[in-house]
């Protein structure tokens, strides 16, 4: 029998049977242009994703695995926090702060004529933050002593802002800088 023959009889004795095939035929190249229209991109980006958050995990085992135990790891924090709440003064201290301050000054060759501070308990912590907003006019190089001498002192002060403006004053260059400074006392209560 020739091919057209074999075609010929199954067309005769089952009408049915091609169509179902044709049709089966249509939804699976329908089937196929979905997956790979909208599905495949879609699984590629969550392969994607998948691969990125596994080498981070990865990377987070190795920066853990060499560290010690969770519980260690509480003691470790909570004996860095007692230390350092030895390191912050007792409010009592506030006036050897601003002491210090206009000694700092003074060493630079500066003058403070003000400074204003802003006190706020930190709420749960028995500590007392303080705000320092100051100025000084000189020239650039006792500015430069000066605010390399808050950053080289003991206290733990944090410069929160800092500006400069310059002027001629009297046909000299002088610099004007403007600090807003934050430091930690303890209460009564610590």
């Amino acid at each position: 029998m020739t091919r057209e023959t074999t075609l010929q009889a199954l067309w005769r004795l089952n009408r049915g049977f091609p169509l179902v095939i044709g049709v089966l035929l249509v939804i699976n190249i329908l089937a196929y242009a979905l997956m790979s229209l909208l599905v495949t991109p879609k699984v590629s980006a969550l392969e994607r994703r998948f691969i990125e958050e596994q080498a981070q995990v990865r990377s987070l085992r190795q920066l853990h695995s060499s560290a010690a135990s969770p519980q260690e790891l509480f003691r470790h924090n909570r004996d860095d926090l007692e230390k350092f709440r030895e390191f912050i003064p007792h409010k009592g201290q506030f006036t050897a702060l601003i002491q210090e301050l206009f000694s700092l000054a003074q060493g630079a060759g500066l003058t403070i004529n003000q400074v204003n501070y802003d006190p706020r308990p930190i709420p749960g912590e028995r500590l007392l933050q303080y705000g320092l907003n100051f100025a000084v006019t000189g020239d650039y190089g006792q500015i430069k002593r000066f605010v390399f001498s808050l950053e080289q002192s003991s206290r733990l002060i944090a410069i929160e802002q800092i500006s400069l403006s310059g002027a001629a004053v009297d046909g000299q260059n002088r610099v004007s800088l403007n600090l807003r400074l934050s430091t930690y006392f303890k209460t009564e209560a610590s």
